[in-house]
């Protein structure tokens, strides 16, 4: 699938990927394959269009993508606050469903800093307020931000606005998600 295809273009690892899909490409029994399954959008497309190490970002009919940059993460450059953010352009078909997928948790420092400019909290309100099925998916623990303190309260933020999961090729962990006074699951913060 295009979310976990993308990681052996972007050098560094780190890279974030959203979809806009009809509903029932999200809901259990489909497959997705090349032929039935973000096909204006192919992988070699968005790999063509994005470059590693820069601010570029692809902007398709249902995919966003963009690799990490040193000054602005791949995360913020795809949700950055604004009315014409990549996302907010993804999220124009009701009742579709999106996921925001990022290859490892958004940063405590600046993605989920309220004091940082480049912060995406406001951006998942924004997806949190889009009426069809959404979640917010990474696969593992950014590493600066293993073991540290902070990270179970950075995530408990985005669950707080969005369904949270934590998924490899195999296995979804539904971390948390609104409206729950669960905190989020320990096997969500484990490096």
């Amino acid at each position: 699938m295009l979310l976990y295809e993308m990681k052996g273009f972007y050098n560094n690892g780190q890279y974030a990927v959203a979809i806009n899909v009809p509903q029932w490409q999200c809901q259990s029994g489909f497959t997705p394959k090349t032929s039935n399954f973000l096909t204006h959008d192919p992988p070699a497309t968005v790999r063509l269009n994005t470059r590693p190490n820069s601010m570029n970002v692809y902007r398709g009919t249902e995919v966003i993508a963009a690799g990490f940059h040193i000054n602005a993460h791949s995360e913020h450059l795809l949700m950055h606050p604004t009315n014409n953010s990549p996302l907010t352009h993804l999220m124009n078909g009701m009742n579709r469903c999106v996921v925001f997928y990022t290859l490892n948790s958004p940063c405590l420092n600046r993605c989920l800093n309220n004091n940082n400019l480049n912060n995406i909290l406001q951006s998942l309100v924004e997806l949190n307020a889009y009426q069809g099925i959404k979640a917010f998916v990474y696969t593992s623990i950014y590493t600066y931000d293993q073991n540290s303190p902070g990270l179970r309260n950075g995530l408990q933020q985005i669950a707080n606005r969005v369904p949270l999961y934590r998924c490899d090729r195999d296995n979804c962990i539904l971390c948390g998600r609104p409206g729950s006074n669960i905190p989020v699951l320990e096997q969500c913060l484990r490096p």
